[in-house]
This record gives C-alpha cells, structure tokens and sequence, in this order.
C-alpha cells in the first residue's frame, strides 16, 4: 500500500527523537489529546512524527495514569530539511497575528522565525512568549504534513537581529520602495542556500530602520502600488518566497 494512502486518515503525534522499534512515552499534552480528545485504545495505529525529517507508522501500546506509551513499527516517510533556508525576522503584531503568522511560516516552509523588536512595535513580549509560539507551530506541523520544525528565536531588537545575522540574501519590504520588487530580486537569486525576509510592523520602518537594514546588506523591495497591511505584507512574502524556491520546482518537476 502507498505510504500516503496508509497515513491519510490516522492521527499525528509528536514524538521527538524517537527510533524505529523502539517505545516512546508520549508527552502530557499529545498524550491527553490522544486519550480525552480522539479516545484511541490501546492497538490503534498512529502517525509518530520524530520532529528530525522521520515519519513512521506507530500503534499505541498502553495507556494508564502515567500516560501514552507508543511505539513505532515502520518507517513511512523522510525528508532533508528544505533548502534554501528561509528566515523570517518577524514584527510583533497586534491581536494573534503573530502567532497566525507563525502557522503560515510552518505551512509554506519557513525554517526559522526571529521576532524583532522596532521603532513602531506597541506589543509587548509577554509571559512564555516564545514557548506559546512554538505550542502553535507545533499544531500547525501535524496538520500540514510537515517533518521539520520551525525554529522560533527569542525576540530581538530588529538592529540586532540584522546585525548578527549570516545569509546569501537579505531582503525587506519597504513602502518608500517604487522600483524593485520581490520577484526582481528573486529571479537572480535563484541559487542561494539562506535568505531572510522581514517586514515592518503597523506603521512599516522608520527612515532610520531602512537605513540600518541596507548598511547590514538588505535589498528593499516594494509589495506594489497598495499599502498592505502589516501581516498581509509578511504573508505576501512568505508566499512568494514559497512558491519561488519550492512550488514552483515541484510543478516543474510534474510537467516533464
């Protein structure tokens, strides 16, 4: 049987650093959806996911007080983590638009998030900041068929996440950008192993943020003749970026 036609339908659980043949205990929170939620029994087969690029098919040996002992039985799936590597240095938003943006970033193949502080940002890291983010990434992981996480960064103030970060590309959206676009930049870029994106906040960049950006070697780029809204921008971005290093060479792929 076709390995996607034997995983469509059964339940995913996280199950990190987990082996072939091997027993796993599940941790509170997949064990209490497994139990409470989904109420799976004992000899069920299941979906473990290792959170390193390893699917395996699993069935569930026990369930008891302790919680959800698990085992995984055979090797389904695995992947190399996707190249190039994209990072996002992500504006603190408004509402849940943040953690919103964080699932986008597990679905269209983001490697890595890093909020940033700027100039403009009423929002407040609060309390378990980073630990929230990657509870949502982590949901967003299991629905979308995903096998690597996204790495969720501390936040940082934006000049020293652009200072302190290495990459083959650095772009970022600007409204006071009128000539190059994303895709300009893109296409003579196809080749790169790390790019990173950022986008500003409500109310973009400051003069003085463009400025700090560009002397840390990032190209500006404009989104088009409309002002977007802060996470419509980040989405924008996230979505042609996706389609560039990734769709698009599928759908090359398929029709040869």
């Amino acid at each position: 049987m076709d390995h996607a036609c034997l995983s469509k339908g059964l339940a995913r659980f996280l199950a990190e650093g987990i082996n072939l043949g091997t027993t796993y205990l599940l941790d509170p929170e997949e064990s209490h959806h497994l139990k409470n939620v989904l109420r799976l029994k004992e000899g069920e087969k299941i979906i473990l996911l290792d959170l390193a690029g390893k699917e395996y098919l699993g069935k569930i040996v026990k369930l008891d007080k302790k919680g959800v002992l698990v085992k995984a039985q055979r090797l389904l799936r695995q992947e190399k983590p996707l190249k190039p590597e994209l990072i996002f240095l992500l504006p603190l938003l408004k509402k849940d638009w943040l953690a919103f943006l964080v699932e986008k970033a597990v679905e269209l193949g983001v490697s890595q998030v890093i909020p940033v502080i700027t100039e403009r940002t009423v929002v407040k890291p609060g309390a378990n900041f980073t630990a929230k983010l990657e509870k949502r990434a982590r949901q967003s992981l299991k629905q979308c068929r995903r096998l690597w996480p996204l790495k969720i960064q501390k936040p940082f103030s934006l000049s020293q996440a652009a200072k302190n970060i290495v990459a083959d590309l650095k772009i970022f959206a600007y409204e006071n950008e009128k000539e190059r676009t994303l895709v300009d930049v893109l296409d003579v870029n196809s080749k790169v192993e790390k790019v990173v994106f950022t986008s500003g906040p409500e109310g973009g960049f400051s003069p003085k943020e463009a400025k700090i950006l560009k002397e840390c070697g990032f190209e500006s780029i404009g989104l088009g003749s409309f002002i977007l809204r802060a996470e419509t921008a980040a989405l924008y971005l996230m979505s042609v970026a996706h389609f560039t290093f990734f769709a698009s060479k599928i759908l090359k792929k398929r029709s040869y």
